[in-house]
């Protein structure tokens, strides 16, 4: 009854509900071939959903994974159907016969030995078409990376060398691209990935990076740990070449040399060692590459803190439409690994020397120096005495720069330049700051508690100034200027006022000596007066001996309930200071309290005392 209804039902769900029960229930094992053909043609027939390119062909999938489809209607669907519909049966739900049959017409496609183009991002080969399906069964993600085109075509020694760079720089940057978007598709599939490209050193290279530089969020936590490690380990050689590299520079013959680093070289595995190898050839000894290979260590760094570690050191920079990335890694994890760079860094700057006979000096090793001081839990004396080194030789730099460019500095010079200023107000007081407490990294850091005032603190992230504050627990100066901080800043997020003066060794006492000393502790303008006497109103209590030290102007344009209203504590004490003497009411009003200037600061109390006394009028408190 239900094969003879399905084949009057209508096109539709309630048609594509039934083929379905029927092939997965009562025909599981047996269906004649019109009824699988009918549920290939329902497939095809339906509505595209929007945002999606093939709908991931359950009915297909089904029906050519099906017992009784035979092989030579499954291949030929195959070899009808796009790229985008093969990669969708090609997914791990399908049956043993229909992945075989998936892999054969994939590599019956696919052209071989095709290296890659950037014309192949816009017009994709089949396999890059199928990689970018998710959920792939193994066998067909296996095929798909061996049908892919390989890496970009090498010289073949009578293109034009000038115009083959041009060529081969574009093919670089789409052979990057490629495997971007077959590392986002295939996230289960990334440690799969890396077992297949282990023999592929020109993909394995590419792959590392992008997973640890380009979507680390995307990687599991384990593998983004190894993959992390492995990269550490690539530093060694790096330092090996720069101290070889220096010993030549500095009189040793390449032989005197291998001798003296014997035993580096003998531990080195065999692509390592040729790779240092390099370096000692006589044609190296030039002076161009000879200051390159005794930079090794620090541009290893260097690139590192810019790309492939970027985000490892600067989570919070992993953001997508504005909003931070969610991280399969723990943060705990990625403190971790930042520790690790850290730690790696501080070889590197010990090994760092001014480049003080270039003529086109570069702003280049703030970066990393930066990350380093943020994520090293210790810094010794020796590594910020050179950290000052650095930035001495940056601003030396920067002032080339302007004797170079004049007034009128190119875009990119000027945007270096501010860039870099930037940098060093961020390294100076990480110089300065001790270590945290706690273990951990110091997201960053706000100097020297002694240099560091209330309105710096104000401008502090909220995450910042907690733990800036942990840090120097028991320092009562700092917590002052903290609480003054919300003069300039007064809404955070869940950080409060009380929550800051609880940190304070003796707090009632620290409120009326901040008030008592406001004008020389907080200055300013009337919006900083009115904001630091509506915290001491908004308070539980305000005690009157804190009442009568608040501003006058300030206290007596604080309002109530109602816009319209003055503050109840503040018109209670007013009204009974004055009490029902009419002289005292018309001395108050004439006193010379005012909205700015020196009028500004006089005191609730002391002009309240005045005019119930009538005596003369008090000067305002002294300034800073």
């Amino acid at each position: 009854m239900a094969i003879e209804a399905i084949r009057t039902a209508p096109q539709g769900e309630d048609r594509d509900s039934l083929l379905m029960a029927l092939l997965t229930g009562p025909l599981a094992q047996s269906a004649p071939e019109w009824l699988l053909a009918m549920a290939v043609e329902s497939d095809l027939n339906r509505e595209p959903r929007p945002y999606m390119t093939t709908d991931h062909m359950q009915l297909t999938r089904i029906a050519l994974s099906h017992a009784a489809c035979s092989n030579d209607y499954r291949a030929q669907y195959l070899q009808e159907c796009i790229d985008a519909r093969l990669g969708a049966l090609g997914r791990g739900e399908g049956g043993g016969a229909l992945i075989r049959a998936v892999v054969a017409e994939l590599h019956r496609r696919s052209p071989t030995g095709l290296p890659i183009t950037p014309e192949l991002l816009t017009a994709p080969t089949p396999a890059q078409v199928v990689l970018g399906e998710g959920e792939l069964h193994e066998d067909v993600f296996v095929a798909a990376l061996d049908c892919l085109p390989r890496g970009p075509a090498q010289h073949d020694g009578e293109e034009d060398v000038e115009a083959w760079m041009e060529r081969h720089r574009a093919a670089s940057n789409a052979w990057d691209s490629m495997w971007t978007g077959v590392l986002r598709a295939q996230i289960g599939h990334h440690r799969r990935l890396l077992a297949w490209s282990a023999q592929r050193s020109g993909a394995d290279r590419v792959i590392r990076e992008h997973l640890l530089g380009t979507l680390p969020w995307l990687v599991e936590p384990a593998l983004l740990e190894e993959v992390a490690t492995r990269d550490l380990e690539s530093f060694a050689r790096a330092v090996l070449v720069t101290r070889i590299s220096r010993s030549c520079r500095d009189g040793l013959t390449p032989m005197q040399a291998r001798e003296r680093y014997a035993d580096e070289l003998t531990v080195s595995s065999q692509e390592e060692g040729d790779y240092v190898e390099r370096f000692l050839d006589e044609e190296m000894q030039t002076g161009y590459i000879q200051t390159v290979a005794c930079r090794s260590a620090v541009t290893w760094v260097e690139r590192a803190g810019k790309q492939t570690w970027r985000f490892l050191l600067n989570p919070g920079e992993a953001q997508h439409f504005g909003r931070p990335r969610e991280w399969l890694a723990s943060q705990e994890l990625l403190a971790t690994l930042g520790t690790r760079f850290a730690a790696i860094s501080l070889t590197a700057l010990s090994l760092w020397e001014p480049d003080t006979d270039s003529r086109y000096p570069t702003v280049r090793d703030l970066g990393w120096l930066q990350a380093m001081l943020v994520h090293l839990p210790d810094i010794p004396d020796e590594a910020r005495q050179k950290a000052r080194l650095v930035v001495q030789e940056t601003r030396r730099a920067l002032s080339t720069w302007s004797r170079t460019h004049g007034y009128s500095p190119s875009h990119s010079a000027w945007e270096e330049s501010r860039r870099a200023k930037e940098q060093i107000n961020t390294i100076m007081p990480l110089l300065t700051d001790p270590a945290p407490a706690l273990a951990g990294r110091r997201t960053a850091s706000l100097g020297a508690p002694q240099d560091v005032g209330f309105k710096k603190l104000a401008d502090a992230d909220e995450d910042v100034l907690v733990a800036y504050l942990d840090r120097h627990t028991g320092n009562d100066t700092l917590v002052e200027e903290a609480l003054l901080s919300f003069a300039a800043r007064s809404f955070r997020k869940s950080l409060t006022f009380d929550d800051v003066l609880a940190r304070h060794s003796a707090p009632q006492q620290a409120l009326l000596d901040l008030t008592l000393h406001l004008r020389r502790r907080l200055g300013g303008g009337p919006d900083l007066r009115r904001s630091w006497v509506e915290i001491m109103l908004a308070r539980p209590e305000c005690p009157t001996e804190l009442l009568r030290l608040l501003p006058a102007w300030s206290a007596l344009k604080a309002r109530g309930h109602r816009y319209d209203t003055t503050h109840p504590a503040v018109a209670a004490y007013v009204s009974e200071v004055l009490g029902d003497s009419d002289t005292a009411w018309q001395r108050f009003a004439a006193s010379p309290m005012s909205h700015a200037g020196q009028g500004a600061w006089h005191r609730l109390g002391d002009l309240l005392d005045t005019a119930v006394e009538g005596t003369a009028w008090p000067t305002p408190p002294p300034g800073r």
